[in-house]
């Protein structure tokens, strides 16, 4: 009554890994962009806590000194621990980028999903010669992906690429 409907079961085991592809890294100068531009965050809850010890004379602004401490040495340890876990990967379909130190996470985008990339460069990045590959996809603002701190000529030829691999599926 109804066709033959065929479904085999794949075995996991069997499935390439993407730890075997190379990944390519960051320029290590991604790293000093990255501690730069925290050191400018933190400027402002520094400023505030520097205000708080000449004008209050209450104890709190120790309590507020360890919880910004904290923070401030976490993000310090992190910036370089979390470089070492940027990646990406271009491959003939699609293009994977790794990152993450606490919370790691790996995005995949297919090219037969990618709308329209753009490289972006802020003062700066520009400043350290470096760029932001963004892709945007069909699946909304949750599925696109933006890789920060590639070389410009990098992230050119990458966006080239994508662009005239995903053309071929519109």
């Amino acid at each position: 009554m109804y066709p033959e409907i065929e479904n085999e079961r794949v075995d996991t085991r069997e499935l390439p890994e993407l730890e075997s592809l190379e990944f390519q890294k960051h320029p290590a100068r991604y790293k000093t962009y990255r501690f730069l531009l925290s050191a400018l965050i933190w400027i402002i809850p520094i400023t505030g806590l520097i205000i708080a010890w000449i004008f209050s004379p209450m104890p709190w602004p120790w309590i507020v000194t360890g919880i910004i401490g904290f923070f401030m040495a976490l993000n310090l340890i992190g910036i370089p621990i979390g470089y070492r876990y940027r990646k990406y990967v271009l491959r003939e379909r699609d293009l994977t980028y790794k990152k993450g130190w606490i919370f790691f996470s790996t995005v995949t985008i297919p090219f037969n999903r990618i709308q329209h990339t753009e490289v972006s460069q802020g003062p700066i990045e520009k400043k350290y010669d470096l760029c932001t590959l963004k892709i945007f996809t069909a699946g909304g603002s949750t599925s696109d992906l933006s890789i920060p701190g590639l070389e410009e000529d990098e992230a050119q030829r990458i966006r080239d690429y994508v662009a005239k691999k995903a053309a071929l599926y519109a």
